[in-house]
Order: structure tokens, then sequence, then C-alpha cells
């Protein structure tokens, strides 16, 4: 009995690629002919970016006219597909027709957790550690950084960044990086007129747990303003200098 069920599984799902694939064909020559109608854009719902809408994706494929005229069959899916993935702010695209005709697709767009300026040059770093120009379009509410900075010190600062946006009280507080002349990386608070020394990126996450019990302690029960910096490179204390 259960070698008869083991030889029934392979059948069953060798007959369901040859439906889906008579399905295809079918669904193919049935609509195209046929004028497209209906364009359904996915954007990722788990993205905060906006660096494409529908409308940018319709122009970009097709043409800036209003009206799209084209014949289902005149589609070519893999060329959309590779076209919209060359696009700079797009990660990932998914291009495919329902078996109603609809051409359906759907985009991934790339997430940027950095803001990088250098002198007259600016641009975006990812998460996958991608360098991206900036947008006419939209303009992505992530933590600037100044200075120049090496591949080995863009991957602490991605880390860097990603601790400080996992926690809500460092968030809500640092709002730019800076890196001086003497390859020291400087925190600029939201509340304050003071700098947080952070020295070197090694073993940020201790520098930033002392950093967090110091605001927790006085942020709200002293004048903030009336500190110059926070210094957070000795081990086990906080050295804040007074103006």
């Amino acid at each position: 009995m259960r070698k008869h069920q083991k030889n029934f599984i392979p059948t069953l799902l060798f007959l369901y690629m040859i439906f889906m694939i008579f399905f295809f064909y079918f669904s193919q020559k049935v609509h195209k002919n046929r004028n497209l109608e209906k364009i359904n854009i996915i954007m990722e719902p788990l993205s905060k970016n906006h660096f494409v809408n529908e409308k940018i994706i319709k122009n970009f494929l097709f043409s800036t006219t209003e009206k799209i005229e084209k014949k289902i069959g005149q589609l070519c899916i893999l060329k959309m597909e590779q076209k919209l993935n060359n696009y700079p702010f797009i990660k990932k695209s998914e291009v495919f027709l329902s078996a109603d005709g609809t051409l359906n697709i759907k985009i991934w767009q790339k997430e940027p957790i950095l803001r990088i300026k250098n002198g007259n040059k600016e641009y975006y770093l990812t998460k996958e550690l991608e360098n991206l120009g900036l947008s006419s379009f939209y303009s992505s509410k992530v933590i600037l950084a100044k200075g120049y900075f090496s591949k080995e010190e863009k991957k602490y600062l991605s880390d860097l960044v990603k601790t400080i946006n996992s926690d809500e009280l460092l968030k809500n507080q640092i709002i730019s990086i800076k890196k001086t002349v003497s390859n020291l990386f400087i925190l600029i608070p939201k509340i304050g007129n003071h700098h947080i020394i952070l020295g070197n990126l090694k073993d940020f996450k201790s520098k930033l747990n002392k950093l967090k019990a110091f605001y927790k302690q006085y942020l709200n029960k002293i004048d903030i303003n009336q500190y110059k910096s926070i210094d957070l490179q000795y081990k086990d204390q906080i050295v804040a200098k007074k103006r």
C-alpha cells in the first residue's frame, strides 16, 4: 500500500505540471490578440520608501502617454522584469499575466539605511551596503553621516544604524553621524547642543548602552544644553564636559 502511495505522488505532481503548462499556453493563446486593459501594480507593503509609484512604473515600462495601447501577445514578460530590475531604486520585480489577461507587476524597493554626505557628493547606503544615488522624487528619512567612509567603515556604520533604529530612545535622539579628520566618530543628538564622542566604531554596542543609561538617568532631570560633549570612549565610564 505504501509503495503505491509513493508512486502516486510523483505522478500527481507530473500531471499538475502538465496542467499548469497547458493552462499557461491556453491563456496566452486566448488573450494574445486582446488589448491590454488592466494593469495591477503591487508595491511591497513592508517598504517604507516611496521612490517609485504606479505612474512612474507605467511611464518607465511603456511611455508617457496616458493610454497604453498594447496587445497582450506583444508583451515580453522577461524583458519587462529585466528592465524594472535595472531601475536604480528597484530591488526586485515580478511580472506575470493573470488568467483574465491582467498584467500584474510586483515591486520591491531598495531600502536605504543611511544618507552619506562627503563634500559635494551625496548618496544613500542600502541594507546590502550598495551606494544608491539620491532621488528627485522622494527623500528617505534616514540618519545622515558626514565624511569619507571606507568599505569596512560602511559595514560598521550599517550595524551601528541598525542598532540605533532598533532602540526607541536612541532612534528618537540620534539624527546624524560625523567622522572627524582624526578618524573619530561623533553622534549628533536631536535634543541638546552637545555632541557625543563615540571614538572608533569597534565595540559600539557597549558604548551605546552607556549612553542610554546616561540619558535615562539625566535627560529629563538636568539642563542638557550645559554640556559641550559626552565622551563614551573610556571603559566603564562616561566623561561629560560642561561648557
